[in-house]
């Protein structure tokens, strides 16, 4: 009873916020709120959670004032994708949001930040994008990187580092790398911002299919 009263209380945000961003990264911020409300990921919880949140996006085309389940649980089961791996459960058992997924949710946080101006939270608060940036630092291709060795950073190494494989999709590779560079200007990283435009500059080719 609770999470129902609390999921239902939850306010929409308005449509201008949200129109150009895409249902995937809609329903990824939905669950990522639905974490942070330390509430079930069940199928039915992010259905409405989603509705309640973007209406205009997620309502049955003819009779608004009720959710396409349709739509969301397209989206849930392309972000549960093996080439996202953005959330893992399942329909009967109820989602995880997986590592890759909270990147997406904050980066979806970020773009509804920059449209309203108004601070929208996920479960990533400072502490985990510490330990993201902590990741980034961490890595082979930054480790070349403070050797001075920029120049053989090699692609898996790029791909590691941006959560990814040599086999993931490209959108995914940018929109890692995107939210990354959003969280380590959040946190003031100058150092990881300077890397993390490098390897763009570096790896265009590669990330944009140039």
């Amino acid at each position: 009873m609770k999470a129902s009263t609390e999921i239902l209380a939850i306010e929409e945000i308005t449509v201008s916020h949200y129109e150009s961003i895409d249902l995937d990264r809609l329903v990824m911020f939905a669950v990522a709120k639905l974490a942070d409300m330390d509430l079930e990921l069940s199928l039915e919880n992010i259905i409405v959670a989603t509705f309640k949140l973007f209406r205009k996006k997620f309502s049955l085309i003819g009779y608004p004032e009720f959710p396409d389940a349709t739509r969301v649980e397209k989206c849930l089961w392309r972000c549960k994708g093996k080439k996202r791996g953005w959330l893992g459960g399942n329909t009967p058992h109820g989602y995880l949001l997986t590592d890759k997924g909270r990147l997406v949710a904050d980066h979806a946080a970020a773009l509804l930040s920059f449209s309203s101006g108004t601070k929208y939270k996920t479960i990533s608060q400072t502490r985990r994008k510490e330990s993201i940036i902590a990741e980034v630092v961490s890595s082979p291709a930054y480790k070349k990187y403070l050797e001075g060795q920029k120049d053989k950073i090699s692609e898996a190494e790029l791909c590691y580092m941006l959560q990814g494989t040599l086999d993931s999709l490209k959108d995914t590779l940018r929109e890692n790398l995107e939210s990354l560079k959003i969280i380590s200007e959040e946190l003031q990283r100058k150092d990881v911002s300077e890397f993390l435009n490098l390897l763009e500059k570096r790896f265009s080719r590669f990330l944009y299919d140039k």
